[in-house]
C-alpha cells in the first residue's frame, strides 16, 4: 500500500484498496458497485455490524446502520457520496481507466497526494471512502444514532444516480444529509448552481481531396493547457484550447481563404478543454502571408500566457502552440468554413456574470468544451451554469438564436437543477458549532459555482436539510488534481463529532 501509514487508517485503507483500486469512470460503474458490496458484507461479517443494503434500478446503493442502545430514536444521517471519478490523463501513452487502478503517490513535501499523470478520483473517492469509513469504524465512533449512507452513479456525467433516486426503493428515512463532495476543510457549503449542457450540431458535406490543385494541407494544435473544473475554475485566467484555435482561424480567415477539413478538441462538458487540433487548407499562393500571421500570433499568445510580469506567475506555463504541414483530406467550401469559424467565434466562454448577491460569486458562466468532427458532423458542447435558474434559461435561448441565424440545430440535456441556500437551517447551525469545536475557529458557510447533487436529491426527499463537506480538493477533474492529506483526519474528527452529539439537535 502506498498510504498505509496515513491517519485515520480506515479511511485510508478504503480509499487505496476499495475505491482508487477499482475502475469507476461515469457511466461504468458496476466494478466499483461489487467491490463496495463485497467488502461491506465482508466486513461487516467479520466484525459483526448490522449492517443493511439496498439497491435501486439505476445502480445508487444504500447502506443503512442502526443507531446504538440509547440513540436508536435519534434523527437519522444520510452521508452521500459519488462514485464516479473524471478520467483525465496527460500520459502520452494514454491510460486505460477501464482497466487500471490509479496510481496514487505521496508528493515528496509529504502533505498531498496525487496520481502519477492521471486525475486522482479524490473528486469523489474521498467522499464515499470517509463515508464508508464512518459506517464501519466502531473503534473512533463510540455512539451514534441512525445512519444512512447513499452512494450515486453517474454524478460528472448528467446526475443519473440523483435524477432517477428511488427514495421508497432504498427506504431512505433520514432528515439530514451531509454531501461529502464539497470542501475545502473550514468551509460548509450550503447552495449550488444549475446547469445544462448544451450542444450545436450541424451536417456539411465534405469536397474530395483532390478536387481543389492548388491547396496547402495544416495542421494547427494548442495543448499543454492547465485546464480545470468547468464550474469551480471558470473563474480563473486559464485558457481554453478551443478558444484558441477559433482565434487563430479568425485571424487567418480575416486575411486569406482557409478550408476547414476536421476539428476536435476538449474531452468532457465540465472539464476546460487542455487541448485542441485543427486540420484546414489555405492556397498555396497564400503561404507566406500565413506564415507570417501565424508567427506574429504565436507570439502575442505566449507573451501573454507564459510572461511573467509584476510578480504574477506565468498563467500557462506549459502552454503548447505547433503548426506543421499536414496530408491531404477531405475539406468544407469556404463558406461552410466561414459558418463554423463565425458561429464557434460568436459563442462566449467563462464568466458571463458575477453575482451581485453573493460575495466575490460568479452567478452565470459558460464553458466551451468540445467540439468533434465526426460522421459528416460538427458538433460544439457547451455547458452554461447559473445560481439563478432564468438566467440559465436565458443563456440557453441565446445559444438557440444564434444557432438558428447560421442553421446549426441547437439540443439541450436536462435541467440540473440549482441547491437553494438555507443558511436558517437548524441542521446547519448545529453542524457548524460541532466543526468549529473540532476546526478551533471559524468556520465559512458558502455557496458554489460548480454542480452538486443535492439540488436534484431535495427535490426527491422533501422537506431533508443538507449540508455539503469536505477536505481541500484541489485541481478537479485534470491530472493536476490533489488531496491535502492532514484534512480528511480533521474532516473524519468533524463529522464523528456530529454523528455522536446528533442527540443534542
Amino acid at each position: 500500500m502506498v498510504l498505509e501509514n496515513l491517519e485515520p487508517q480506515i479511511v485510508w485503507q478504503i480509499f487505496e484498496n476499495v475505491i482508487a483500486n477499482t475502475p469507476r469512470r461515469s457511466q461504468h460503474e458496476d466494478k466499483i458497485r461489487n467491490k463496495i458490496k463485497n467488502w461491506v458484507k465482508e466486513w461487516a461479517e467479520s466484525k459483526k455490524i448490522d449492517l443493511k443494503l439496498l439497491e435501486d434500478s439505476v445502480g445508487n446503493i444504500l447502506i443503512k446502520k442502526p443507531g446504538i442502545k440509547g440513540m436508536d430514536r435519534c434523527p437519522s444521517i444520510l452521508l452521500q457520496a459519488h462514485l464516479d471519478m473524471v478520467c483525465e490523463t496527460d500520459r502520452p501513452e494514454g491510460f486505460d481507466f477501464d482497466n487500471l487502478g490509479i496510481p496514487l503517490r505521496i508528493l515528496d513535501n509529504k502533505q498531498w497526494i496525487d496520481a502519477e499523470g492521471t486525475t486522482l478520483g479524490a473528486d469523489d473517492g474521498i467522499g464515499v471512502a470517509l463515508a464508508m469509513a464512518l459506517l464501519l469504524d466502531d473503534n473512533s465512533i463510540t455512539k451514534h444514532g441512525p445512519i444512512e449512507v447513499l452512494l450515486t452513479v453517474n454524478e460528472e456525467d448528467g446526475f443519473t444516480g440523483a435524477t432517477n433516486l428511488d427514495v421508497k426503493a432504498l427506504d431512505i428515512k433520514s432528515k439530514y444529509m451531509i454531501n461529502l463532495d464539497g470542501g475545502p476543510l473550514g468551509e460548509i457549503v450550503i447552495g449550488s448552481v444549475c446547469g445544462r449542457r448544451t450542444y450545436f450540431r450541424k451536417n456539411f458535406r465534405w469536397l474530395k481531396k483532390d478536387s481543389k490543385k492548388d491547396l496547402l494541407f495544416l495542421e494547427l494544435s494548442v495543448s499543454g493547457l492547465l485546464s480545470g473544473h468547468s464550474g469551480g475554475d471558470i473563474h480563473l485566467p486559464r485558457a481554453n484550447a478551443i478558444k484558441l484555435i477559433i482565434r487563430f482561424l479568425s485571424a487567418i480567415n480575416q486575411e486569406i481563404e482557409l478550408y476547414i477539413s476536421n476539428w476536435n478538441g476538449g474531452t468532457k462538458g465540465n472539464v476546460i478543454p487542455s487541448k485542441s487540433k485543427v486540420v484546414f487548407a489555405i492556397n498555396k499562393k497564400d503561404q507566406a502571408i500565413f506564415e507570417t500571421l501565424i508567427g506574429k500570433h504565436i507570439s502575442i499568445y505566449y507573451e501573454y500566457y507564459k510572461s511573467e510580469i509584476a510578480n504574477i506567475p506565468k498563467l500557462e506555463p506549459n502552454l503548447k502552440i505547433k503548426w506543421q504541414k499536414a496530408e491531404p483530406e477531405d475539406f468544407l467550401s469556404l463558406e461552410d468554413s466561414k459558418n463554423i469559424i463565425f458561429t464557434s467565434n460568436s459563442i462566449p466562454h467563462g464568466v458571463i456574470r458575477t453575482s451581485p448577491f453573493y460575495e466575490n460569486f460568479v452567478e452565470t458562466s459558460v464553458n466551451f468544451a468540445t467540439i468533434k468532427t465526426e460522421n459528416y458532423e460538427i458538433e460544439f458542447q457547451l455547458y452554461p451554469r447559473s445560481i439563478i435558474r432564468t438566467e440559465l434559461d436565458h443563456f440557453c435561448h441565446s445559444m438557440g438564436h444564434l444557432g438558428e441565424l447560421s442553421d446549426w440545430k441547437v439540443t439541450y440535456r436536462p435541467v440540473l437543477p440549482e441547491w437553494i441556500p438555507k443558511p436558517d437551517s437548524e441542521f446547519l447551525e448545529y453542524s457548524k458549532k460541532q466543526y468549529e469545536k473540532i476546526l478551533g475557529k471559524a468556520v465559512n458557510v458558502k455557496v458554489v459555482h460548480g454542480g452538486l447533487e443535492t439540488g436534484m436529491i431535495s427535490k426527491k426527499i422533501r422537506g431533508i436539510e443538507m449540508i455539503s463537506l469536505g477536505p481541500t480538493v484541489i485541481d478537479n477533474h485534470t491530472p493536476n488534481e490533489r488531496l491535502k492529506i492532514s484534512d480528511v483526519g480533521i474532516l473524519y474528527e468533524v463529522l464523528i463529532k456530529i454523528l455522536e452529539d446528533i442527540s443534542n439537535l
